[in-house]
């Protein structure tokens, strides 16, 4: 199996996976007890029922739950992902801003993740069955044990009463105007303008939502990394190395630990999904204006627009990131688009 048809039918694999996920959200949002028109109006819906009925035509709520589909899917396809109630605008203009500022906090904890796991690692193998060890696995595994909602809770707590030297909400200091949008990245774009203060600003910000989906998956790569680490240390080439008088230092961090990261790289997938799923709950704990924030006032007012928007969204997302490692793996390794692994 070539390269071209390995990626082909990964992509329409994709396909299907986002159709599927259109298909099983409508079904479940539009069967959610209660009159959305009644949660987006609240008590206008009783004082304007006129403005009731304008919504029901609107979204078509009156009609059969296929045909409600049918009109999603042709307003999807002409770019209109409908308008949210609770924001107030067109859901494109909400992830016009929102979608950038969660993928700053999806890149910020992948970083702290592969810099905590990879030292935390190194640090285990370096010192395996002592003491540091001991201390490092009761670590990840409770990091791991804990939801992402839990650990951001925690992380609130601690700063907000006991440490308070980060923020614990928000994005930037409202004493602070933001940066002229540019990319639209706000921390890249106050990089372009200069604003040295709007960036501190936000990067302290963004340090402990991204803590707070790092605690929960650096465990994994630690794991990996050690059990790889110590395997590598017993290899013959080791031994040979140090026979040949090569330093200690040298032979774990020139051999053994640049050897062991292979194993690591496939977890890229793993990581990127969880980072995606936790945001959800960080941002909204954490007052963090991105996509999860979103998501969850969508769900709490039966937004549907809101809902079927950015579940589509994150099922996009993961399938994107999923398909990038697949590429990885076949460009990297021809037996996995031989088999068609």
């Amino acid at each position: 199996m070539g390269l071209a048809h390995f990626l082909s039918r990964r992509f329409v694999t994709a396909i299907f996976v986002l159709f599927g996920v259109s298909v099983i959200t409508f079904v479940l949002s539009h069967s959610v007890p209660g009159d959305p028109i009644i949660a987006w109006l609240g008590r206008a819906a009783s004082l304007h029922p006129e403005l009731v009925e304008y919504y029901r035509q609107q979204y078509h709520l009156d009609a059969p739950l296929f045909e409600q589909y049918a009109y999603y899917i042709a307003g999807l396809a002409q770019g209109n992902l409908g308008f949210s109630p609770v924001a107030g605008r067109n859901v494109a203009e909400v992830f016009e801003r929102s979608v950038p500022l969660t993928l700053q906090l999806l890149f910020f904890s992948f970083v702290f993740t592969s810099v905590l796991g990879i030292t935390m690692g190194a640090i285990a193998a370096k010192f395996a069955n002592r003491l540091p060890d001991g201390i490092i696995r009761i670590l990840y595994m409770g990091g791991t044990a804990s939801p992402a909602f839990f650990l951001a809770l925690v992380l609130v707590i601690v700063f907000a009463f006991l440490f308070p030297v980060l923020p614990t909400g928000g994005t930037i200091d409202p004493s602070i105007a933001p940066p002229p949008r540019a990319t639209g990245f706000p921390m890249l774009d106050s990089l372009l303008a200069g604003n040295w203060r709007a960036f501190e600003s936000q990067l302290s910000h963004i340090i402990l939502p991204s803590m707070a989906n790092s605690l929960g998956i650096f465990g994994i790569i630690t794991r990996v990394l050690r059990s790889s680490m110590l395997d590598t240390l017993s290899s013959n080439y080791i031994r040979t190395a140090r026979a040949k008088g090569v330093s200690e230092n040298a032979v774990f961090f020139r051999h053994a630990l640049r050897n062991s990261l292979i194993p690591v790289v496939t977890l890229l997938g793993v990581m990127v999904n969880f980072f995606i799923v936790s945001s959800i709950f960080v941002e909204y704990v954490f007052s963090y204006p991105g996509v999860g924030n979103f998501a969850v006032q969508s769900v709490l007012n039966s937004d549907y627009p809101g809902i079927l928007s950015t579940t589509l969204l994150f099922a996009l997302m993961i399938v994107i990131a999923n398909l990038t490692a697949d590429i990885i793996y076949g460009v990297i390794d021809p037996r996995i688009r031989l088999t068609g692994g």
